[in-house]
């Protein structure tokens, strides 16, 4: 009688492979994911897309007692100051929202990771195509009050969907570290919400850059949010790209997004023995 050949499974051992093939063959469970959550946002919610836009409305008007009435902060000429807050508001939140939900995300999926085999890249990718459609929404109060305070975009707006795909590879990146490091340490995902509020200070949502001395300018382009932030207005309001930030912002996100690719794969063979 022949005996047949016994398959012993093992975790890999050190770093793994992209394999971003294997990521493309669950492709539709990717979009499973992410519809999922959107129709939890948008279907099954009674506020729905109103919170979506109104919590960001609701921070522009306090931002803009605080800072345009009280410390006569102003915007760049020709822009109010409350479209100016906005628009930093719109990629802050975008890039926040996307850390945080990847952060959570494979904590919140513990049942299927434990039990199911699927590429773990889908749980926090899925959280970052939500916060896609976000923007989209919360977008539309931006363009309906720049059409109010009469602020036409120039020829720079052809940059802004690149602006938006940089935004995202760095909420991918830093997203996929804080997600791999919040199963093995818990106590990051109380670190997360603090650092994400310490950077949006960090970071020039509220006030112009132009505002720093010059000094300290320099420090804060190498937050790579600044270049981010500070392109996507002059892409909507016609001023120059700041080229400078751009391409340390370019520079930090290819190093955080490949970093974190490999962190988290290396990190993924102990997922669901850890959760």
């Amino acid at each position: 009688m022949d005996r047949q050949p016994t398959l012993i499974l093992r975790p890999s051992r050190g770093w793994r492979a992209l394999d971003l093939g294997e990521l493309w063959h669950y492709r539709e469970l990717l979009y499973i994911f992410a519809w999922r959550d959107l129709k939890v946002r948008y279907r099954q919610t009674f506020l729905g897309a109103l919170w979506v836009i109104g919590q960001p409305a609701l921070s522009m008007l306090i931002f803009t007692f605080l800072f345009n009435r009280v410390a006569r902060f102003d915007g760049p000429p020709g822009v109010p100051y409350p479209v100016f807050v906005l628009s930093g508001l719109l990629m802050w939140n975008f890039f926040a929202n996307g850390v945080a939900k990847a952060g959570h995300s494979l904590i919140g999926q513990a049942f299927l990771i434990s039990k199911v085999y699927f590429p773990r890249l889908i749980i926090p990718l899925s959280g970052t195509i939500v916060e896609v459609v976000d923007l989209g929404v919360t977008g539309i109060l931006l363009a309906a009050l720049m059409i109010w305070s009469g602020v036409v975009p120039g020829i720079t707006i052809l940059a802004l969907p690149l602006l938006v795909i940089l935004c995202a590879l760095l909420a991918i990146g830093v997203g996929l570290w804080s997600a791999a490091l919040n199963v093995e340490y818990r106590d990051v995902r109380v670190l997360i919400p603090f650092l994400l509020q310490l950077g949006m200070w960090a970071t020039p949502v509220v006030y112009p850059l132009s505002l720093l001395p010059e000094r300290y300018r320099g420090l804060a382009i190498i937050n790579p949010m600044t270049g981010i932030v500070e392109g996507f207005r002059a892409s909507l309001f016609g001023g120059d790209l700041p080229y400078a930030a751009l391409l340390v912002s370019i520079g930090i996100t290819a190093v955080v997004l490949v970093t974190g690719l490999y962190y988290f794969r290396r990190m993924e063979r102990l997922f669901a023995d850890l959760l």
